[in-house]
């Protein structure tokens, strides 16, 4: 039977959280992308110790204990996680964005390398949830950042806000807020710290006066300051002036030259030609432009959404999505920070690799950066909007390891961050689904059942085992079976039976001390001898769970 979410914290909380096991990892012979030098740099290998990254050395310029698992990686190429620096979840937390099509939407995120997103705007009661689970890799997911929507009391009659705070009146709850001048900035600050949020997003209806109070308030509480190029009433200028470190849709550049920009946007009032042709006088947009390079302001150009949507927006659509790439342009050209941000999700245009990869491709053929570039744009940039560039965005020796690797070498060729052989996202790697290469798939339904192959206790994607003992391998191929489940929004407590191949029997003990944690309820299970399991492990675990 399908999974609750409280079942699901209750039976691998523990087994696929708390039974990290400390390990080292060697990734040898591999090429690292440096996407703050733009370069690429040939033959290293980078050693991993639990959830960091521990040293970067040139390959073959040390010898390694016994204990740390090396994983050669000659003619591969590493780049740091991708960071979607604009995504929505749980805006309709019981209906289009539920919690089971959200988990498959952040899994399928990770598989395709997105390891931190940063959430534009939703229920912060689902979001809590999910970034808790998310953190501590109960589910396979980027890490969760979100904001708090801060507007005039105008936008709260949006439709879409109804949805978010379900159960409570839209901007007069603590992620959903409608502020006017008489508004205690602090104590809304206040409550979006405890709710969570690591920034705000000033979303419409505030003017440019309250657009500075507001960002000086969040920083005094150690909030970052998000918003729309166009805030309307305030311009995009204002925004930038007001405090605003990163604004989102470089099409809504075209609000500082047309001033009826919210009708044309929000209403469909038709623009002249004469306001079409003014929207594309780049003069006018200079003062912008260098007071965003003044400031260090960083753009989160949102080209995908624009680019995926032209179509079914009329001419509107074709207006914002030909802005989006000439004003990105002109922005990049000036020496403006670009992050690559999305606003959309895969499956809604029926596919499931990460739209980051189109917005990389986007900034290369339409917006003039370069593979490098674009690289730096959904990584370092992506943490710098986020405030976490610190931890992670980039490989070096002190940050958390959350690595992609790929076949093919992406400063040449943007679409090859597509080629993925492994994602790594706290030290981890990360279960990938089936194998085309194999010759079985991971599991399949069938009566009522899904069965599930054998799984051994190697790193996912990987032929290394985890390690050398029963039970460091008895608890990898759990973890690795509980990887399945979740492919099948199933968990521990739907299995109905398992099957154990031990190498050696006299394990048995051992591994029944691996193997039980894993279970609130303990299925029915057989155990025998087997010899020469492959890749000479010491057990193999076979189950089946009920649909």
């Amino acid at each position: 039977m399908k999974s609750g979410i409280n079942r699901l914290l209750a039976s691998i909380a523990l087994a696929l959280s708390s039974s990290v096991m400390a390990q080292t990892i060697a990734l040898q012979n591999v090429n690292l992308i440096d996407v703050e030098a733009l370069s690429v740099n040939k033959a290293q290998t980078i050693i991993i110790e639990d959830d960091k990254i521990k040293q970067i050395v040139p390959a073959n310029s040390r010898r390694f204990a016994d204990d740390v698992i090396k994983i050669d990686l000659a003619g591969k190429y590493v780049i740091p996680g991708l960071i979607d620096t604009h995504v929505h979840h749980a805006t309709s937390p019981d209906d289009s964005d539920n919690d089971e099509i959200t988990r498959t939407r952040l899994r399928q995120l990770l598989q395709g390398g997105v390891t931190s997103v940063r959430d534009m705007g939703g229920d912060t009661r689902a979001l809590s949830s999910l970034k808790r689970r998310a953190d501590n890799d109960i589910i396979q997911s980027p890490d969760i950042y979100y904001s708090v929507i801060i507007g005039g009391k105008a936008f709260f009659s949006d439709p879409r806000t109804v949805a978010s705070a379900k159960g409570e009146i839209p901007g007069a709850v603590d992620w959903m807020r409608a502020v006017d001048e008489h508004s205690d900035f602090d104590a809304i600050m206040l409550r979006s710290k405890g709710l969570g949020a690591t920034g705000i997003k000033i979303y419409a209806n505030v003017p440019g006066a309250m657009v500075a109070k507001l960002s000086q308030a969040a920083k005094n509480h150690d909030l970052k300051v998000w918003s729309h190029a166009f805030i309307g009433p305030a311009t995009p200028l204002e925004a930038v002036n007001g405090g605003v470190e990163t604004i989102s849709h470089a099409a809504d550049f075209a609000a500082q030259v047309i001033e009826n920009f919210y009708d044309m946007r929000r209403k469909n009032v038709a623009l002249t030609e004469q306001q079409k042709s003014d929207a594309k006088q780049l003069e006018a947009y200079q003062s912008l432009i260098k007071q965003m390079k003044n400031k260090g302001t960083i753009l989160d150009s949102t080209l995908t959404v624009f680019d995926k949507t032209k179509a079914s927006r009329g001419e509107k659509g074709l207006l914002l999505n030909e802005w989006g790439g000439l004003f990105t342009q002109l922005a990049h050209q000036a020496g403006v920070t670009i992050a690559a941000g999305t606003d959309v999700t895969s499956d809604r245009f029926n596919t499931v690799m990460p739209m980051v990869h189109h917005e990389m491709q986007l900034l290369v053929e339409r917006a003039g950066l370069t593979p490098l570039e674009a690289l730096q744009a959904a990584t370092i940039n992506g943490a710098k909007v986020i405030g976490i560039e610190k931890q992670t965005g980039s490989i070096k020796a002190g940050k958390t390891a959350n690595l992609v690797v790929l076949n093919s070498d992406p400063s040449i060729k943007i679409s090859n961050s597509q080629n993925i052989v492994h994602v790594i996202k706290n030290g981890q790697f990360i279960h990938l689904g089936d194998n085309e290469k194999l010759p079985f798939v991971m599991a399949r339904e069938a009566a009522g059942l899904l069965f599930l192959s054998g799984q051994l206790g190697n790193l996912p994607t990987t032929m290394a085992l985890a390690g050398n003992d029963i039970s460091t391998q008895m608890t990898q191929a759990m973890k690795n079976i509980g990887f399945v489940l979740q492919d099948h929004n199933l968990d521990f407590n739907d299995v109905v039976k398992c099957t154990l191949m031990l190498a050696d029997i006299k394990d048995w003990p051992l591994a029944n001390q691996a193997y039980t944690p894993f279970f609130t309820k303990l299925p029915a299970r057989s155990a025998f001898a087997a010899s020469g399991l492959a890749l000479g492990a010491k057990v193999e675990v076979e189950c089946i769970a009920a649909l």
